[in-house]
């Protein structure tokens, strides 16, 4: 199995080069090793990394969810700290594992396949969800249009399904894409923008 490519932010520059010196001697591949402060100048995608390893005594959510958001990878958060709230903080903020210890070379391997695996799960409990709101509102404006197309033009409701149909084919886009254009048209017929 290929190495795992991580990045380390650490709020300590001595720490951080002491945790990758030991990282790089359990054969681990650490291919940035950063600062918070350096963070907004810094981009992954050339060094293609698989996950982000934090290391920090004061996490804070809004530093939590700039690595998150930024990098939006798997990420490990080591602390020291054990506060209630600042755990439930952090597991909001996208934090897909929370370790209250130092970063042990030893179990990291595995520590690091699990977050892989939390964060897979939780991206496609993402697309999946986005993916069911989309066919939600898809099938409203689909009724939408339906109802639009049976009053223009007395149809039935199968007949306007049909015609809402063999027009987004025509054009090659979705019914739904097909309903919100039909939508929009009249809405503007009903409201055309005035001049000023």
């Amino acid at each position: 199995m290929p190495k795992l490519k991580i990045v380390l932010i650490d709020d300590d520059l001595e720490r951080a080069e002491f945790v990758q010196h030991n990282l790089l001697a359990h054969d681990f591949e650490v291919v940035a090793c950063l600062t918070l402060d350096y963070l907004s100048d810094f981009q992954l995608q050339d060094l293609q990394a698989d996950v982000i390893l934090l290391d920090m005594d004061h996490p804070h959510r809004d530093l939590i969810e700039s690595c998150v958001s930024h990098f939006d990878l798997p990420t490990v958060l080591f602390t020291k700290n054990t506060h209630k709230d600042t755990i439930k903080e952090a597991i909001a903020a996208g934090v897909t594992a929370y370790i209250v210890d130092g970063i042990d070379p030893a179990r990291l391997d595995t520590i690091l396949e699990i977050s892989i695996e939390q964060y897979k799960k939780h991206k496609k409990l993402e697309t999946d969800l986005k993916e069911t709101q989309n066919k939600l509102a898809d099938r409203k404006d689909i009724e939408k249009a339906k109802v639009l197309l049976m009053q223009l033009h007395h149809l039935n409701e199968d007949t306007a399904f049909q015609l809402l149909r063999k027009n987004a084919m025509s054009h090659r886009i979705t019914m739904g894409e097909m309903a919100r254009r039909l939508i929009d048209a009249q809405q503007l017929l009903n409201h055309p923008m005035k001049e000023d």
